[in-house]
């Protein structure tokens, strides 16, 4: 049952599921917005590893517990998408200091996965208004997204938060359509969000 499980649960099952997996597949790490993209469903080179409220240092602790189970065989590649809930305004104001944490933890994300092909999204930055905007600080966002796009020399870096908009913009769309409380997608701006998610995924692919 999917209420109650816990992130040590869901832990347990990604190593379960790499453990059974008879080649290695490319590996979705993250928070909610990529669990709830459910993009891994009818992809058998896909493996759903992303826990909701997730934070950067979750998804390094993952990669590290991949390894020390024996299981780095069965990792073809990394999609990563994380970073709004290291921006809670809850974890302090001092918002140089925790960007400096965030390009550290960033920093340790690319060197722990070796050789193997990464790509992390930028953060889908919320929306003027609705029930959860409030809780996240829009500067220290703005600086971890620019963090985030100076790895690209390191790292695959998919502009996840400009090509949403653009594609909703295309289709003549206010970006609030997007979300469903201003931080959270919408089932619509899924419609928009999962397709550019299997585009990054077919560049790693590719490497």
């Amino acid at each position: 049952m999917a209420l109650g499980r816990s992130r040590t649960d869901r832990e347990a099952e990604l190593m379960t599921q790499l453990n059974k997996s008879p080649s290695p597949s490319i590996l979705l790490l993250g928070d909610s917005l990529v669990a709830t993209s459910q993009a891994q469903i009818g992809k058998r080179d896909l493996t759903m590893g992303a826990v909701g409220r997730s934070r950067i240092a979750d998804v390094v602790a993952i990669i590290s517990r991949i390894k020390s189970n024996g299981l780095w065989d069965k990792a073809g590649g990394f999609v990563v998408g994380v970073g709004i809930n290291d921006a809670e305004w809850r974890e302090g104001e001092d918002l140089q200091s925790r960007a400096i944490y965030f390009r550290s933890m960033l920093d340790a994300l690319v060197r722990a996965c070796l050789d193997r092909p990464v790509s992390i999204l930028t953060i889908i930055e919320p929306d003027k208004e609705g029930a959860h905007v409030d809780r996240f600080s829009r500067d220290l966002i703005e600086r971890q997204n620019a963090e985030i796009r100076a790895v690209g020399n390191r790292a695959l870096v998919f502009d996840m938060d400009v090509k949403f908009r653009a594609s909703l913009a295309k289709a003549g769309l206010p970006v609030s359509f997007g979300f469903s409380d201003g931080v959270h997608i919408s089932e619509l701006g899924y419609q928009h969000w999962k397709p550019l998610l299997h585009d990054c995924i077919q560049a790693i692919r590719q490497r």
